[in-house]
């Protein structure tokens, strides 16, 4: 605002008009004029005179704005008094109401603690009732025991006769046992030297020496993708095996579709961009937040059809859709049908498309459309069977439109709820179900070990001290120094781990089995703990639940290096993380470079 007065002297016609009752005229002079108070505006006064305003009337008028102006403030002031006035009285009989309602309150617990105590008198006087009669309860256990010998003497015959029809079911569980830990073996045994051809591969690959040609970098990175083209391979067969012998697991948690998004994003749209095509992946409005789902089988799946379509598709674009369905699953299916809501991830290609009469062909295992498909793009043929199986036990189904050297679109739905209740006892009961008439798997428990003297904590010490040591740092740790204990029992996967703490500025210890890690734990108190689950005296688990449960070596950071994903499990047990096998060096460096964050 200018703050000023205004006098406009020339006054249009058409501007204003003085009148009365008897007439009206232009005016000659307007003035307008602030009121102000401390440089503040606070009121305008516009006049309009029929003569040209003189000095004397300017004057008087400045002064009276400026008594206008006073007096506005004046009231102003009155009226933020009284206002505060009045939330002062309304806050004073609040806190009177409030004072009251406490009072109640207190009076209200009093009583309720009086009835408490009446009432932990009448539970004594029951206990001492109800002691009463479970000792003459007790005399009648005695008489009807002595009916119950008589009972069993007359059983016996019927009972061996259910002895051999149990001893029949118990072998075929123990068959079903030992294919499954057959399985798990196979899968470690298989896995664990790729393990070191991977990252050794890997590191010849970054030559950080440069003292590689760069042919000898093509052989390293040659052997690097041979060996991440045989793990896809053996991680397709383990998971067929498993599906069909009734042994995969689920595990039920909250997935939330922007991390989900997240990870399609990241782990396909460059590879979508190396091959000159358009990739989008589009979540649809009133998407709840989360789907309670197996977050890894969920990623295996997408993972499966996003890799087919970008594999089979030369030119154009890739969409991942992700949308609630009311319809387009196979009528009658029991839990699609009687879900609240149902998920649908649709993707879509522009690639060669399938011809009718392969696409059920194109499910099975080791099946493609045809031997040209083989030959010209490569794979097994066990992605989508694989995906199909995983989505069954999610309780949900694939579909598939085709329109060939069109493109193909691939739908996955699964029942979604909005509540967990339940999802685990079904995910148990589909997983029984692929074995007809299965018996309760034994319980293998391990031999009672003797008793010794020794404490635990010796035990593991002189075991430490007797082992053979795979060569690392132990001799060379000074004051300072980085520590990281890696307990592995594939020496050379060891020594691999060693050379990946070195370049990332640890000194390494190697321990062989988890008893020996134990010892050394409390020898040198390292600063971190690469721990393998899969151990030749002990169960992994077991150490970790035994390092999280000592006040000495609870704070220590644990990374778990495991075959199968359990990261959920290892972050509940208090790991700082999990790298699954065959673990890259990036994942390795990662761990480590987070370890070392925590100990700075």
């Amino acid at each position: 605002y200018e703050k000023k007065r205004i006098l406009l002297e020339d006054v249009p016609d058409d501007y204003i008009r003085i009148g009365s009752i008897l007439g009206s005229a232009t005016p000659s002079n307007v003035i307008i004029l602030p009121v102000l108070f401390e440089g503040e505006v606070k009121a305008v006064v516009e006049l309009a005179s029929l003569r040209k305003f003189s000095e004397t009337h300017l004057s008087f008028l400045d002064q009276l704005t400026e008594s206008i102006g006073v007096v506005f403030n004046t009231i102003e002031a009155n009226m933020r008094t009284e206002s505060l006035l009045e939330q002062s009285q309304s806050l004073t009989k609040e806190l009177q109401s409030q004072q009251e309602e406490l009072k109640e309150t207190n009076d209200r617990l009093e009583q309720q603690a009086q009835n408490l105590q009446n009432s932990e008198r009448l539970l004594k006087n029951q206990q001492e009732e109800l002691q009463r009669t479970n000792e003459q309860l007790q005399e009648k256990a005695k008489l009807l025991s002595e009916q119950m010998r008589q009972v069993e003497f007359k059983n016996r015959e019927v009972e061996q006769a259910k002895a051999a029809l149990e001893e029949k079911a118990e072998q075929l569980a123990l068959s079903s046992r030992y294919k499954s830990e057959f399985l798990a073996n196979m899968s470690h045994e298989l896995r664990t030297p790729l393990n070191s051809l991977l990252i050794l591969a890997k590191l010849l690959t970054d030559n950080v020496t440069k003292n590689l040609l760069p042919k000898q970098i093509d052989y390293a990175q040659t052997i690097y993708a041979a060996g991440t083209d045989l793990l896809s391979l053996i991680n397709d067969i383990l998971d067929l095996a498993k599906i069909e012998s009734g042994t995969v697991t689920l595990d039920i948690a909250p997935e939330r579709f922007s991390g989900l998004r997240d990870y399609v994003e990241r782990t396909f749209r460059q590879v979508a961009q190396d091959k000159g095509l358009g990739f989008t992946v589009d979540a649809a409005p009133g998407l709840p937040v989360v789907i309670y789902t197996d977050e890894k089988r969920l990623q295996q799946i997408l993972k499966n059809l996003l890799s087919n379509a970008i594999k089979f598709t030369e030119k154009g674009k890739v969409d991942l859709r992700i949308s609630l369905a009311k319809s387009g699953w196979t009528a009658g299916h029991p839990q699609l049908d009687a879900a609240e809501k149902v998920a649908a991830f649709a993707v879509t290609d522009t690639g060669i498309g399938i011809p009718e009469n392969k696409r059920k062909v194109i499910f099975e295992a080791f099946q493609q459309a045809d031997g040209t498909t083989s030959r010209k793009y490569g794979g097994t043929g066990l992605g989508l069977s694989i995906s199909r199986e995983l989505t069954r036990l999610l309780g949900g189904e694939i579909r598939v439109e085709s329109i060939p050297a069109k493109g193909s679109t691939f739908t996955l739905y699964l029942p979604f709820t909005d509540e967990p209740a339940g999802v685990e006892a079904g995910t148990e009961a589909r997983t029984e179900a692929r074995i007809p008439n299965r018996a309760p798997e034994p319980k293998l428990g391990p031999a009672p070990a003797k008793r010794s003297s020794a404490s635990p904590g010796q035990k593991a010490g002189r075991k430490a001290r007797a082992q053979p040591q795979v060569s690392d740092d132990r001799e060379n740790i000074q004051p300072g120094d980085r520590v990281v204990l890696i307990v592995e029992d594939d020496a050379k996967f060891a020594a691999t781990l060693l050379d990946v703490a070195r370049e990332s500025g640890f000194k390494g210890v190697i321990a062989l089995d988890g008893s020996t890690g134990l010892g050394l734990v409390k020898e040198l108190a390292p600063n971190a703990i690469t721990l393998d689950l899969k151990l030749p005296d002990m169960d992994g688990w077991a150490v970790l639940d035994l390092l999280k449960h000592d006040p000495e070596t609870r704070h220590i950071p644990v990374s778990v290096i495991s075959v199968a994903n359990h990261m959920h499990k290892c972050l509940h047990m208090g790991a700082l993380g999990a790298v699954q096998k065959p673990a890259v060096k990036e994942a390795l460096q990662e761990a480590l470079a987070k370890t070392r964050r925590i100990i700075e």
